[in-house]
Order: C-alpha cells, then sequence, then structure tokens
C-alpha cells in the first residue's frame, strides 16, 4: 500500500512540476500584482454580497 501512495505521490509531484514550468515558460505577457488583487478583491467581495455577508 505504502508502494501505490509513493507513486501517487510522485505522480503528483511531477504533474505539478510540468505546469509550474509551463506557466514559467508561457511567453504571454505577465499581469502585474496590483491588477491580480484587484480582480481578486472584487470577486471576493462580489461572493461575499451573494453569500449575505459571510459566515
Amino acid at each position: 500500500m505504502r508502494r501505490v501512495l509513493n507513486r501517487e505521490k510522485d505522480l503528483t509531484d511531477e504533474i505539478t512540476c510540468r505546469k509550474i514550468r509551463e506557466a514559467i515558460d508561457d511567453p504571454g505577457s505577465d499581469i502585474d500584482a496590483d491588477t491580480v488583487f484587484e480582480r481578486l478583491e472584487r470577486l471576493h467581495a462580489e461572493r461575499m454580497k451573494a453569500d449575505g455577508g459571510g459566515a
């Protein structure tokens, strides 16, 4: 059982590394941090409003 879990973890690690490498190698334009945080804050505010304000 442990061997199966180790193989699964190795596979997950490999997929993660590939995705990270793909993102780093992407020639597309970068998005600056201010833009990212503005989008996240707007999305969060919309979700909070839709949920009635949170917990």
